[in-house]
């Protein structure tokens, strides 16, 4: 089944469950066209994931692909809320099939997705250099703002590791996601993929600091395979993590 919540004026919220039916996507587009009828303004999307749902039949999958085809020139935005980890590819793939601009929120940044489906721009993230004297200059500390996407590598991180490395043989690394940072779109997360095989080997130490477990996780799945050492920490233990990536 598909829950369908059409309370807000900006955005419909769907919940699919189980086993998605025939039925189930031809109701979707009936109150996505029905909403477009009655309020002329077309509706940006919330898709709130729990558990992954699957099509009860071919005939389900082929009207799914229908209802895409049919709305995804018109939907500017959609927003997948969610904890499993198999969501954090779906935007990729998603951005290259659909016109709309699809990211992906954590299940405790729900309201950050709402806030995001409500502007009128994408409004991604940044981020934003840490600033601490008591660092030493080897180290590169940074700290999530919003929706990080590929282009905050190329314009921020890429740069201020290209610049130390012409003094350093070796950097640190100090990241924060507190609860300023939103998620990563799709895009972010095959650069950070890429920048850990590329220039990893110049890191010697990572702290990620952070209360998000999926992130924790995450990172501690693809630690090692990577040629640096890694801890994280909780928020509250900022003061613990510059000490420790300071050795």
């Amino acid at each position: 089944m598909i829950d369908i919540d059409q309370s807000d004026p900006d955005f419909v919220v769907l919940r699919p469950e189980g086993a998605l039916s025939e039925e189930d996507f031809a109701s979707v587009a009936r109150a996505i066209d029905d909403r477009i009828n009655r309020t002329d303004k077309v509706p940006n999307l919330i898709i709130r994931v729990d558990k992954l749902p699957y099509w009860d039949s071919i005939g389900a999958l082929t009207r799914h692909f229908h209802l895409v085809k049919e709305h995804h020139a018109l939907v500017k935005k959609v927003a997948i809320v969610g904890d499993n980890p198999l969501l954090s590819v779906t935007p990729e793939i998603a951005n290259m099939l659909v016109k709309a601009v699809v990211r992906r929120f954590p299940e405790s940044k729900l309201d950050d997705a709402r806030q995001w489906a409500r502007a009128e721009k994408d409004d991604p993230g940044h981020f934003e250099v840490i600033d601490d004297p008591e660092l030493p200059r080897d180290v590169i500390a940074l700290r999530a703002v919003g929706i990080i996407t590929a282009q905050d590598y190329e314009d921020v991180l890429l740069p201020l590791v290209e610049e130390k490395l012409k003094v350093h043989d070796k950097l640190k690394c100090l990241i924060v996601m507190d609860s300023d940072y939103a998620t990563y779109s799709g895009d972010a997360a095959w650069s950070d993929m890429k920048f850990g095989l590329t220039k990893g080997f110049k890191l010697s130490s990572v702290a990620l600091v952070t209360d998000s477990d999926w992130l924790k996780k995450t990172a501690k799945l693809f630690a090692p395979l990577m040629p640096f050492t890694f801890k994280g920490f909780a928020v509250d233990e900022l003061d613990e993590a510059k000490s420790w990536i300071k050795r």
